[in-house]
């Protein structure tokens, strides 16, 4: 008979043994007691969630990238992250306590993205959200606060690359673009710095195939000052004056059309919504936005200028210059810090401040260790009272790949094996096991059965550090054999003095 089908995990998720387990749950622990000594009370939040929350909260563009399924008629997803669940939880239950609130949480989100590197369809995180403060000294705050998470956990060679979407926003903002295709901008930013203008213009005559007559049409009339007056007229004006140049220039009207309905294809033709030079104005300024990335005191004056050139508010760029004044109040950080004012973080919802902090691995890849900002318009959107809004989240897998934790490796083996060398040992040796236990020692138990010679390799193999041998001669003397495995010394101890020689002998192979 065949055998049956082995089934594999799904693509994209994956088993987690117990070195890695241990490893990524003492760095989610030493990162939630961090957040925890800043006074960032923890909560616990659902896996599911209703559809709509995270509609609203990134539109459509997130939709692809659900967890989603009907029951009983209701849209569930699984969530994709934890911010949204927070800012629901907060309007829910929260609304009353005083502000500014400190929120952090951790556990698994879920997101059918193309599996890589370092990037799973099921990951964690451990987050904080900082909710009714706004202002340089908040953001400060979460920045220095995501930084000296890291440097908690021993890394200190990280690089935290800050930006705002309120230059990028405020400029797209004002030109008037149709929705789509100001969405269409923001989702290509960083394709335009990293694959060029003419694959941004490929992908935009999909959806604009008007683009590039609209851009000819406006640049054969760029020397035509009678076209430029007659935009800048009001309906009587303009149309006062293209009867009397008509008249003027003796064109009679054909006689199945009247006057007005020849004005009218003029005015219409000359005022239509062409979007082709609002996108190519568009396009120029965010290359050279996405130019502006390096050290703070290069960067930020030409963010300045830039914005003088293009008649932008200053405020966006003179607020990130603010929070990077107030960070040293809260301490000094040992990463390297960096502008990049063409960052978008791929996300719609950011209202000013964001951020990421990058690391290499050991193989020199680049891996994004956090990531987040200032959302202060999310709670509306959520139906929420408007409030101040900006949190971050570690991605724990990442964190603890980087991490040069020596105890990890063997984080799945027992501390100490007790070995009974007979059954009539197994009462003692079961009664020891539960003493250490009690000291938080790992104790695993062997099985009677084995040789003493076969356990031993045994112990070697699960990487024990101390075995505990049991026979009738020790126990009928009141001792038992304390075996160190890693230098293969003895010593026969009293069972009343084993529990405190235990701890110490593993004091000493910590």
């Amino acid at each position: 008979m065949a055998s049956a089908h082995r089934i594999h995990a799904l693509r994209g998720m994956r088993d987690v043994l117990s070195a890695e387990y241990a490893s990524r749950k003492r760095a989610q622990a030493q990162l939630e007691r961090h957040l925890r000594l800043h006074s960032y009370a923890p909560v616990e939040l659902p896996i599911l969630e209703n559809t709509e929350l995270y509609l609203r909260k990134s539109g459509e563009d997130i939709a692809a990238r659900l967890y989603e399924f009907n029951f009983r008629n209701r849209r569930i997803a699984l969530r994709p992250e934890l911010t949204a669940s927070a800012l629901r939880a907060f309007s829910e239950h929260l609304r009353d306590e005083p502000l500014p609130l400190r929120l952090q949480y951790s556990g698994p989100v879920f997101r059918y993205e193309k599996p890589q590197q370092q990037r799973f369809r099921q990951f964690t995180v451990t987050g904080a959200e900082l909710l009714g403060a706004r202002g340089s000294c908040a953001d400060a705050e979460l920045l220095h606060l995501a930084c000296s998470g890291l440097e908690r956990l021993g890394i200190h060679d990280y690089r935290l690359v800050l930006g705002t979407t309120d230059v990028l926003g405020g400029f797209l903002g004002g030109l008037g673009l149709r929705m789509q295709l100001l969405n269409f901008l923001l989702r290509n930013m960083e394709n335009l710095r990293k694959r060029g203008e003419e694959h941004v213009i490929e992908s935009l005559r999909a959806i604009y195939p008007e683009y590039e007559r609209e851009t000819a049409d406006a640049a054969g009339e760029a020397g035509q000052p009678l076209v430029a007056l007659l935009r800048e007229m009001n309906e009587a004006e303009a149309r006062q004056a293209i009867a009397e140049l008509l008249r003027s220039l003796n064109i009679g009207v054909d006689a199945s059309r009247g006057e007005d309905e020849i004005i009218d294809g003029l005015l219409r033709k000359i005022r239509e919504d062409r979007q082709g030079p609002k996108l190519r104005t568009a396009l120029d300024f965010m290359a050279r936005l996405g130019g502006l990335v390096g050290p703070p005191a290069t960067v930020l004056p030409q963010a300045l200028e830039l914005a003088d050139d293009f008649g932008l508010d200053r405020a966006p760029v003179e607020a990130l210059g603010a929070t990077l004044a107030a960070m040293p109040m809260y301490g000094e950080l040992r990463g390297k810090l960096e502008l990049d004012m063409g960052m978008t973080r791929g996300l719609h919802y950011y209202t000013g401040l964001i951020f990421e902090i990058h690391a290499s691995s050991a193989t020199g890849e680049t891996i994004q260790l956090c990531g987040g900002g200032r959302y202060d318009n999310l709670m509306s959107a959520l139906g929420g009272e408007p409030t101040p809004a900006a949190g971050f989240a570690f991605g724990i897998e990442r964190i603890a790949s980087l991490r040069q934790d020596k105890t990890a490796e063997s984080s799945g083996a027992p501390q100490l094996i007790v070995i009974p060398v007979a059954e009539a040992d197994t009462r003692l040796a079961l009664s020891l096991a539960r003493q250490l236990r009690e000291r938080d020692i790992i104790v695993e138990a062997s099985a009677v059965g084995r040789s003493l010679r076969r356990s031993l390799k045994q112990a070697d193999r699960r990487g024990a550090d101390l075995v505990l041998i049991l026979g009738e001669k020790e126990r009928q003397a009141g001792v038992a054999i304390l075996r160190d495995m890693r230098n293969h010394q003895e010593e026969t101890v009293a069972l009343d003095a084993l529990p405190a020689l235990v701890e110490r002998r593993l004091k000493d192979h910590a």
